[in-house]
């Protein structure tokens, strides 16, 4: 595999990576309109806290994307 189509293959993964985020961030919408919703104050509790887990998890998958993007950056830079 070549520098060119590493890079090529990190910047498609960053971005399945980002879309993947975008999409948790989605669910995480959802689960806290939900919990507001709820008449239930344990199941309030037990959606608000899937819902901050799930934005964690979308931001753990965004900063390992950006960090792919990053070594691509460093890469092409140290080859000038």
């Amino acid at each position: 595999m070549t520098s060119h189509d590493e890079d090529s293959f990190r910047q498609r993964t960053a971005a399945t990576m980002h879309d993947t985020a975008e999409k948790l961030e989605v669910a995480e919408a959802i689960l806290h309109r939900s919990a507001e919703d709820s008449p239930d104050p344990a199941t309030t509790t037990r959606l608000h806290t899937l819902g901050d887990d799930v934005t964690a998890q979308a931001r753990a998958i965004a900063e390992r994307a950006d960090l792919l993007t990053q070594a691509d950056t460093d890469r092409q830079e140290a080859r000038r």
